[in-house]
């Protein structure tokens, strides 16, 4: 019989306050399943963290056995680009638990890596049986639901813009977030270029969206699919124009 399971509830500044009220009020059996809170911002941080401040703690949360991070629409962008960044570093599994999303955005979390997920308000006794199944399967075992047309394999995501996510003294709301959005979109157009090798359909179909609508945000961005296919082999090149 396995000892009891550490559970790391990830803290991040909007849904502090929900993680605390769950360690508070939920009794998981203390003999099977302890809840550690873990904060996720560096000391004097507020608002919304940067995008890899969860592979930064992958060592640290190497001695928890799963953690449990909380999802809502508010948090979603962020979390698409902390689970990507975590890819491959953090072998902790995580666990969801979400609030208002929908089918397409929970299968998204689970393509860049989230083990599972249970929607709040949830059953104590359900919760407890989650984490104990996700923290007992290894990390090489555990299965992951991806949506269609996306590869088994983990991508290698680009390195996370170096701009900071916190607002410039006196930036307005709409400003910073329209900042964060380009940030976002920029990061995912390259990552699914990355993964399929400059290949703009295949990256289309994996973001669900139709090869034109796709070009379009390549286009926003100023982002070619040339840069992209330099490592593919080249293929053997007759005279004349294709």
């Amino acid at each position: 019989m396995r000892g009891t399971i550490d559970c790391a509830l990830l803290m991040i500044p909007p849904h502090a306050r929900w993680m605390r009220e769950l360690a508070q009020a939920c009794t998981l059996a203390p003999d099977r399943v302890a809840l550690h809170c873990v904060e996720l911002a560096q000391p004097g941080q507020g608002g919304m963290l940067p995008g890899d401040a969860l592979s930064r703690q992958a060592v640290a949360l190497r001695r928890f056995d799963v953690c449990l991070l909380p999802v809502t629409v508010e948090t979603l962008g962020w979390t698409r680009m902390a689970l990507a960044s975590a890819a491959g570093i953090l072998d902790t599994p995580v666990l969801g638990l979400v609030r208002g999303l929908r089918s397409a955005a929970l299968q998204d979390l689970l393509a860049f890596g989230l083990a599972d997920f249970m929607r709040d308000p949830m059953c104590t006794e359900e919760l407890k049986t989650r984490l104990m199944l996700a923290a007992g399967a290894p990390a090489v075992d555990r299965p992951v639901l991806r949506p269609p047309g996306v590869p088994d394999e983990q991508p290698e995501w680009p390195p996370l813009p170096a701009a900071d996510a916190f607002p410039a003294e006196g930036e307005a709301f709409r400003v910073a977030k329209a900042r964060l959005v380009t940030q976002f979109e920029r990061h995912y157009i390259s990552g699914l270029l990355q993964r399929y090798e400059g290949n703009i359909s295949q990256a289309a179909r994996a973001a669900s969206k139709n090869r034109r609508a796709f070009w379009q945000l390549m286009r926003k961005h100023e982002i070619a699919a040339d840069a992209y296919r330099k490592m593919r082999p080249s293929p053997t090149r007759f005279a004349g124009t294709f």
